[in-house]
């Protein structure tokens, strides 16, 4: 009776695991408002911004309550925890000298609540089933995405230049969610070779990714996005990266130390490549402005980045930027849409922190990704995969920010699993026995 009573309660945790994430997507939640958000001429109080953060709220306080029943002390003593913690209190402290403390407030406390989430999942699930709730939560966006599509649903299709946009608003939120549902299909694809049975649950361990595959393959070509397939083919030149290392390091003896850092060496050898591609495509006069950096940002970009010299070591406080007037008096503004996203977390952070802020999140980046040199390679390249594609992915959009699934699942990425320790044992012991 208790063994059955304790199956039920853990369905139906991965369950809301599973709901939680696919709500994180945000377009589920945009469009269950989205009446509301039609009738602001005669219900213009309380705004549709003040129920979206209550309900993301709501979606993510389980979560929150369960990761701080099941943490420890011990938590803090590890060192990239730490370096979290200062990264979330120096963003926390710029709400005190923000331009627009009003908006910093919200945005920091839904930044700690998908944080607190993202170490929810990385602490409460194996594996296994962690890559299986992140691809049902996936198929959840995808499935829905295309029914939506398929009936025409309003706003689903732009009919005027001919791509997809599901229930999320924008190509640019769609393809992320697919690309995801197309990596998590091929880890999830990975556990049935690994499996010695033959059984149902194999073929449902095939069939079902396989069936999710040319789902999301439709939707991000159909969607048009050119931010997603480039982040995805960062995401495989980070395997390569990897692996090459990692060779490169078994071969020679006095470079054996290598193996260690690996990831953190990939993952700059990769910064250090988007920074020069995109300075080269920036400068090829040859080129459309639309193919340009991918969507022509130079613009919006040249205005993130004189905003942050003239506020280098604050910033202006946490997502605050680009709600104040004085903002757009500067820098190429004649030339850039005066919008409220940056469409660069990595300008978010500089614009929202200073340079504090960026350089806390590197080093909790450099520090956190070395733990995937201690796992066995099965383990190590899909989170590597899965990093390497949010980390590409945010230099064109704002996806640094609370209340977003790609912040929640880079989060999960880099804390230390439930298994992490089980991993490294079983790479010790084989080791030895080699």
């Amino acid at each position: 009776m208790r063994q059955s009573i304790g199956r039920w309660l853990r369905t139906a945790e991965v369950s809301y695991a599973t709901l939680a994430l696919f709500a994180l997507t945000q377009g589920p939640v945009y469009r269950v408002w989205s009446d509301s958000n039609s009738r602001l001429d005669i219900l213009p109080n309380p705004s549709p911004q003040h129920a979206f953060f209550a309900t993301f709220v709501a979606v993510q306080l389980p979560a929150v309550v369960l990761w701080f029943r099941r943490v420890n002390t011990h938590w803090l003593r590890d060192r990239p925890n730490q370096v979290l913690v200062a990264l979330l209190g120096w963003l926390g402290l710029s709400v005190a000298w923000s331009t627009f403390a009003r908006q910093s407030l919200p945005e920091f406390v839904a930044l700690v609540l998908t944080t607190c989430f993202g170490l929810y999942l990385a602490t409460s699930f194996s594996r296994r089933e962690l890559w299986w709730i992140i691809l049902s939560a996936m198929a959840l966006g995808v499935g829905v995405s295309w029914m939506a599509v398929m009936r025409l649903w309003d706003g689903a299709v732009n009919l005027q230049d001919d791509y997809w946009v599901g229930i999320y608003g924008n190509r640019n939120s769609l393809a992320p969610v697919a690309a995801v549902a197309l990596l998590a299909s091929l880890v999830v694809m990975s556990f049935a070779r690994e499996s010695s049975t033959k059984n149902w649950s194999r073929i449902v361990t095939l069939t079902v990714p396989a069936a999710v595959v040319v789902f999301a393959v439709i939707e991000i070509w159909r969607s048009g996005s050119q931010t997603s397939p480039i982040a995805l083919a960062v995401a495989v030149a980070a395997w390569v990266v990897w692996l090459v290392v990692h060779k490169v390091a078994s071969r020679f003896g006095m470079l054996r130390t290598l193996r260690h850092h690996a990831t953190p060496i990939t993952l700059a050898l990769l910064a250090v490549f988007a920074v020069v591609a995109l300075r080269l495509i920036g400068d090829a006069t040859s080129l459309s402005g639309e193919a340009a950096t991918f969507n022509s940002r130079r613009a919006l970009w040249s205005v993130n980045w004189s905003g942050f010299l003239e506020k280098p070591w604050l910033g202006w406080g946490w997502m605050a930027a680009r709600f104040n007037p004085q903002f757009f008096k500067q820098g190429t503004w004649w030339a850039a849409v005066e919008t409220q996203w940056s469409h660069n977390g990595y300008h978010d952070l500089l614009l929202g922190g200073g340079v504090l802020a960026a350089v806390l999140f590197v080093l909790y980046l450099w520090m956190s990704s070395r733990r995937f040199d201690r796992m066995p390679v099965s383990v190590a390249l899909p989170r590597l995969a899965l990093v390497a594609f949010m980390l590409a992915a945010a230099t064109q959009e704002s996806f640094f920010v609370g209340s977003h699934f790609l912040w929640a699942l880079l989060i999960a990425s880099l804390a230390g699993a439930r298994d992490d320790v089980a991993s490294v044992d079983q790479q010790n012991s084989r080791h030895r026995a080699t």
